[in-house]
């Protein structure tokens, strides 16, 4: 009897969670409040162009401006990326477009020292994927999937228990709302984040200039950034390499061609990152991919030299805006109109 009882007040709890815990998504940071939308995006089996990635692109490419580029319906292009994706991320996202996308045929990805360095941005997505992410099978059966989020049966029991009771999910948001006044001051700015974010998931699959509530966020020359320091980015992070190796992989093996992206940072941190030796791995990683395409179906576009004196192109020192964004789309048709039309050019 007190089985069954404790039984009905965890399931009742559990639902009343599932059904109100969106209410609570807008007092959340950025990156978890997109993370809650993008899980309403609508997997089409038309889709043949699938667009994969960070916020860079969530704020640099426009799912229309890849329509155009490979001259296909713009409902067959999916729209995938989230901010904070890590490799292990785009590997999930790979097993299941191979078992959702029949008609697949190219794949747009962003590689960066972001994303092939160990970082707090790796931390954070691995506690987006704890909060928001959907739980499948072959994050346990497959090893490297395994070893990112399930290093041990504690991670294992702790996304279960989120699954089951999503307030656990959104505590580390919820909690600094009762203590840190940062966080209590910029309660408004979330909301209205939060309404222009589910905006761009309705109307533009959630491509979204970063930060942006209506206005488009620009830099300055003079701007300062005492904090700025990439060196940490230039580590490298195995399970990374690995991670990207297993992806080309299984795109390899699905026949499928790959637009490899490096897309621009901010002028400093563009500089900062040559003067720390940032993108050694990443370029290093790059090269390797390139010398290895012997089938022609991986093309390599290196913009990391572009806009580094267009300090107005940029939403902060990572993200581009609506200024930057258009320029973006332009310098991507010429660049890739010429390998869609012939399918066998790379930069």
């Amino acid at each position: 009897m007190k089985i069954r009882f404790l039984f009905i007040i965890f399931l009742t709890i559990s639902i009343v969670m599932h059904s109100t815990y969106g209410f609570f998504i807008s007092f959340c940071e950025t990156t978890s409040i997109y993370w809650f939308f993008a899980n309403d995006r609508k997997w089409n089996p038309k889709t043949k162009i699938l667009v994969l990635g960070d916020s860079q692109i969530v704020s640099g490419i426009l799912p229309e401006t890849v329509a155009k580029i490979e001259n296909v319906e713009l409902d067959e292009v999916l729209y995938l990326p989230r901010p904070s994706q890590q490799p292990e991320g785009i590997l999930s996202d790979t097993y299941e477009s191979i078992q959702k996308l029949p008609n697949l045929k190219k794949i747009y990805v962003n590689l960066s020292p972001l994303n092939t360095s160990k970082n707090s941005i790796t931390d954070a997505h691995k506690q987006l994927f704890f909060s928001f992410g959907n739980f499948k099978l072959y994050h346990l059966t497959d090893p490297l999937l395994r070893k990112a989020y399930f290093g041990n049966i504690a991670d294992v029991s702790w996304k279960f228990v989120i699954q089951i009771f999503p307030y656990f999910g959104l505590s580390s948001n919820l909690n600094r709302i009762f203590y840190d006044p940062i966080v209590q001051s910029d309660l408004t700015r979330r909301r209205l984040e939060s309404e222009s974010i589910q905006k761009s998931m309705d109307s533009e699959s959630g491509a979204w200039i970063w930060k942006s509530i209506g206005d488009s966020p620009s830099l300055q020359e003079l701007d300062e950034f005492q904090n700025l320091n990439t060196s940490i980015l230039s580590g490298k992070r195995n399970l990374s390499i690995q991670l990207w190796n297993q992806c080309f992989q299984i795109w390899k093996e699905h026949r499928l061609d790959v637009v490899v992206l490096r897309i621009p940072f901010s002028p400093k941190m563009e500089l900062d990152m040559r003067d720390k030796k940032a993108n050694l791995v990443s370029d290093g990683y790059l090269e390797k991919i390139q010398s290895e395409n012997v089938q022609n179906r991986i093309f390599v576009y290196d913009f990391k030299h572009e806009f580094l004196k267009e300090y107005s192109y940029f939403a902060d020192l990572t993200h581009l805006n609506q200024k930057g964004r258009d320029a973006f789309a332009k310098l991507l048709k010429v660049n890739l109109l010429n390998h869609t039309n012939s399918s066998a050019k790379s930069m």
